[in-house]
């Protein structure tokens, strides 16, 4: 038996969407956008650990959110610190066409430090609203003969509250792409994105520079069953120096990392998701992320009905 694997299941192993996953169906690949006139809602939690051992200068540390996207918090200039930090995501996302979805964003951060500084500890904590963006993606290719699939995607950044910085709209922007092939039960995935972050001011009056990212990911998903596909794979993110009047505050950084993932169809309407990423090489923590997307209001026909209302309409070829 073939298993159908539907966009939205095997998204997740490339952007941290849910997959879904339908038996008695030719092998493709259906659903990564919301649908026509319809809203998709998507909730997530990631948790994020980061250690740092060294004297550092006061700056900014990297939150990999997955898809290429990151989120920045102000690190700690001292010779010992962990942070933990809880990161709870809320979106909407509506259909304009079969090809174009537009979507709204938004997280929230709780955040919990220990630091040492010589014989002195002491410990911070603070929960914020962190940002609000503006999403959108298009399906370039889908199904073709001979080319993989290809999904557009960029993000625009409405509302920014990284703590240290002064709020600004418009602080960041997105870009990014998927391509894709299947064979059945296996699909490939590449996704590059770059993420564009201008000049910031800082609370203290000052102005930083937050350097750039670049990512490349690499990923396989394997469809266990119709309800259940695991994926996994590997990515590479380059990051360019902070830098400030004085200079840079850091080297340019390049970080590899293991992607794994989880997707399981809980209903026709819910998905549930979960991810880890952890470092290969390079500075940085692990993040831990786990999802639910659920379609809003009237559901779509089921992808079988679609299928054989197709077939159905295929003119038929008589044997000679």
């Amino acid at each position: 038996m073939k298993y159908f694997i539907s966009a939205r299941t095997f998204l997740f192993a490339l952007t941290l969407l849910p997959l879904l996953s339908h038996a008695d169906l030719p092998l493709t690949v259906d659903d990564l956008l919301a649908d026509k006139n319809r809203f998709k809602l998507d909730t997530d939690l990631s948790y994020y650990n980061h250690h740092r051992s060294s004297v550092a200068t006061q700056g900014f540390e990297m939150v990999d959110l997955g898809q290429g996207r990151t989120l920045y918090m102000p690190s700690i200039g001292e010779s010992n610190a962990n942070t933990d930090s809880l990161i709870a995501g809320l979106g909407v996302r509506y259909g304009i066409s079969d090809k174009l979805e537009m979507g709204v964003k938004t997280n929230a951060i709780y955040r919990n430090a220990r630091h040492q500084n010589g014989a002195e500890l002491s410990k911070s904590s603070d929960t914020h609203l962190n940002d609000i963006s503006l999403s959108t993606q298009y399906q370039f290719t889908k199904n073709h003969a001979k080319l993989p699939d290809v999904i557009g995607f960029g993000e625009l950044s409405l509302y920014d509250n990284t703590q240290g910085l002064k709020n600004k709209s418009g602080t960041s922007a997105l870009v990014g792409f998927t391509t894709y092939t299947v064979n059945d039960p296996i699909v490939l995935s590449l996704t590059g994105t770059y993420q564009y972050q201008p000049r910031r001011e800082t609370n203290t009056g000052g102005h930083v520079d937050l350097g750039d990212t670049a990512t490349l990911n690499g990923s396989v998903g394997f469809a266990v069953n119709p309800d259940i596909t695991l994926t996994g794979g590997v990515g590479v993110r380059h990051k360019w120096a902070d830098k400030n009047k004085f200079g840079k505050l850091e080297n340019n950084s390049t970080q590899t990392t293991l992607n794994l993932g989880f997707a399981y169809a809980m209903t026709a309407r819910s998905n549930l998701t979960a991810n880890v990423r952890t470092p290969i090489s390079g500075d940085g923590g692990s993040t831990l992320s786990v999802g639910l997307t659920s379609k809003l209001g009237k559901l779509p026909p089921p992808l079988s009905q679609k299928y054989r209302q197709i077939k159905s309409a295929e003119p038929t070829v008589s044997a000679p």
